[in-house]
């Protein structure tokens, strides 16, 4: 069994603890002796350097396993994640110590965790020997599960990981980072759940919940008296000091998540310039009282399984609102759709004031409100509702059949008529395939193989064999070709990087690619992304052109992607244009003709209030993503068969 080594330093994770990354990492007791170069470059931040210096070392020494790990992490500090996950799955675990079994459970599930694949990387996390780690892995496994939750939408549960991790860190600035991260979870919980499970006094993470109920709901008028309160209660809190006299002060200046019956939210301040400095507040004056009469509400799922989608919209409407430069734009209330029923929120809204609404996020919701009757003041909701509608109902968000249609029409567009279908074995796999046929057929296309292989697994090849040698065909049609003149691939990036090397070499070997948005993560990754040369698809424009829309574009944003899991980044261009379409859609309903250039796409009102994207092709080249121009929309000539 190989010696203990030390763990790697603080994981970069959305709100990963800063100020540690760069440091090296030697090994423990009678662990291999560091190797000079390798830490250098380490510790330069040459994360590639270091990389392919580990995997040397994992080639040519007697600790390959611990060497690997080594150079997965340096992988991943570099941006490469692909190379990090294939590194990592050469590691045998059965030849581990106790240390690097722990370490390597923490290394895997901080790259389900990167690729959005949050139960994933808690299964993983829920096996660690948590009373045999060490120091620092015990921080980063405290970090992980955090950013876990976070992800799973389980808030309370996050902040509770990092109030265990505060105690471990040292640094100022890791500590306020942490700080921050609690605070910024629990504010997303209405403050019925915050008063319900708030544990007694003296327990940390109750003087949290109710530091956050107090920013939350107290007017300015009455705040500083309730945080003297506060902190007489709980006198040597890690909220005390710095970090609460920087949060009284912001209270009250930005949007914030409002439950039903409190005042309107303050519309937020714009954003400072870069390398301006703030101006000083006025100490004389108090702040402004929260402002009464007309406002935006807004319903979204704050809690529950979908509020890191909510989050990601919610980001798109508060940066949209910033930027904004009509002096009489309204203000911003988030309300939680998940606190009871969805039509008694919305006459809540509108009972307060609410002159337009946006959401619900969740198609059930949609529909709800689509068949309950007569709607006061208009709803965008951010989900199509099948068929569902209200004439003060209309329904956005982002389809993938729209964007199974757009990719199989490019594929038309080029000149294509002979498909095989490529797909994983899941729920949406065949919801897409069933959808692609239908669209396809009515075309006038014909769709010959059609195969399934296992998403996210290990090993393709049977899968990718299977296609190319033409079995399983969608149906026994005599029309079914025998070859194809293209493969239509359903599949994530991380399947995607996988599969396609294997279906365009050997007996594959030229056949064109045709694909969905779900094959790009929206975050460039050249290294990684190699392995996509070639393949054609259809994504946001908001992505595809990132240096496009000034204030709002990505590049302008991308501190916001930073902070998104991959799977909801293209959800904050839907929170963009949810807030940007207010305004529009009496034009979109009054005129036909009429084309709105938003984030996710050309936008046009189609039959039943539904809003239709025109999305943009791109083709990856060198890695990067590069425009092949507008998507077209092509109507099928005849009825598309019904689903098989």
């Amino acid at each position: 069994m190989r010696p203990d080594f030390r763990p790697f330093a603080v994981l970069p994770l959305v709100l990963a603890l800063a100020g540690c990354a760069g440091r090296s990492l030697p090994g423990l007791g009678g662990a291999p002796e560091p190797d000079p170069q390798a830490e250098s470059l380490f510790r330069s931040g040459d994360y590639e350097g270091a990389m392919r210096r580990y995997r040397y070392l994992a080639q040519t020494s007697g600790d390959a396993d611990y060497y690997l790990m080594r150079a997965a992490d340096a992988a991943l500090r570099a941006g490469d994640g692909g190379s990090a996950r294939q590194l990592a799955n050469l590691v045998n675990p059965r030849e581990l110590d106790r240390v690097d079994r722990n370490q390597f459970l923490l290394l895997q599930s901080r790259l389900d965790l990167n690729a959005g694949r949050a139960r994933e990387a808690m299964a993983k996390l829920d096996t660690v020997a948590a009373d045999q780690l060490t120091s620092g892995q015990a921080q980063n496994y405290h970090t992980l599960r955090a950013s876990a939750y976070n992800q799973l939408g389980d808030m309370l549960a996050s902040a509770r990981e990092r109030v265990e991790l505060g105690p471990m860190l040292s640094q100022t600035e890791a500590i306020d980072k942490n700080n921050e991260a609690i605070y910024d979870a629990l504010s997303r919980l209405p403050d019925s759940v915050l008063a319900q499970r708030q544990p007694p006094w003296p327990d940390v993470l109750g003087g949290w919940m109710a530091l956050t109920r107090i920013l939350k709901s107290i007017p300015p008028s009455g705040l500083g008296s309730a945080l003297s309160e506060w902190e007489t209660r709980y006198p040597d809190h890690p909220a005390a000091g710095a970090f609460l006299q920087k949060m009284a002060g912001d209270a009250g200046r930005g949007v914030r998540v409002t439950p039903l019956g409190q005042k309107p939210a303050v519309s937020p301040t714009p954003p400072l310039a870069p390398n301006a400095e703030p101006a000083p507040a006025p100490e004389a004056q108090p702040a402004p009282p929260p402002p009464t009469g007309p406002f935006v509400g807004v319903l979204l799922p704050l809690t529950g399984p979908y509020a890191p989608a909510a989050e990601a919209v919610r980001a798109g409407m508060i940066a949209a609102h910033f930027a904004d430069p009509n002096p009489a734009k309204l203000p911003l209330r988030f309300v939680n759709s998940e606190a009871g029923d969805i039509g008694a929120a919305y006459r809540k809204l509108v009972d307060e004031g609410a002159t337009s609404v946006v959401g619900p996020l969740i198609k059930e919701q949609v529909a709800t409100l689509a068949r309950g009757g007569e709607l006061p003041v208009p709803v965008l909701g951010l989900n199509q509702a099948g068929d569902a509608a209200n004439d003060r109902l209309y329904q956005f968000g982002l389809s993938p059949e729209q964007e199974v249609e757009q990719a199989a029409g490019s594929a038309w567009f080029d000149g294509k008529q002979n498909a095989w279908v490529l797909a994983p074995s899941t729920p949406f796999g065949q919801r897409m395939v069933n959808h692609f046929n239908r669209y396809w057929r009515g075309l006038g296309g014909k769709v010959g193989a059609t195969k399934k292989y296992t998403q996210h697994g290990q090993d393709y090849s049977a899968a990718v064999k299977d296609l190319l040698a033409g079995v399983a065909p969608a149906a026994p049609e005599a029309a079914a070709p025998a070859t194809a003149d293209f493969v239509f691939l359903i599949a994530d990036a991380a399947d995607a990087r996988s599969i396609l090397p294997q279906l365009v070499t050997g007996q594959g070997a030229g056949i064109p690619v045709y694909s969905t948005s779900h094959v790009h993560s929206g975050k460039p990754d050249p290294q990684a992304d190699q392995d996509l040369n070639g393949l054609i698809f259809c994504d946001v424009p908001w992505l595809l052109n990132p240096d496009q829309g000034d204030a709002l574009s990505a590049q302008a944003l991308q501190s916001q992607i930073d902070k998104t899991p991959p799977d909801y980044t293209k959800l904050i261009a839907l929170g963009l244009d949810a807030y940007r379409l207010l305004p529009e859609l009496d034009r979109l309903k009054l005129d036909p003709q009429y084309r709105y250039a938003g984030a996710t796409g050309v936008l046009s009102l189609g039959a039943g209030n539904k809003l239709q994207r025109q999305l943009e092709c791109a083709q990856f080249q060198n890695g990067n993503p590069e425009p092949r121009g507008i998507a077209p929309v092509m109507r099928p000539a005849a009825p598309a068969p019904a689903a098989p």
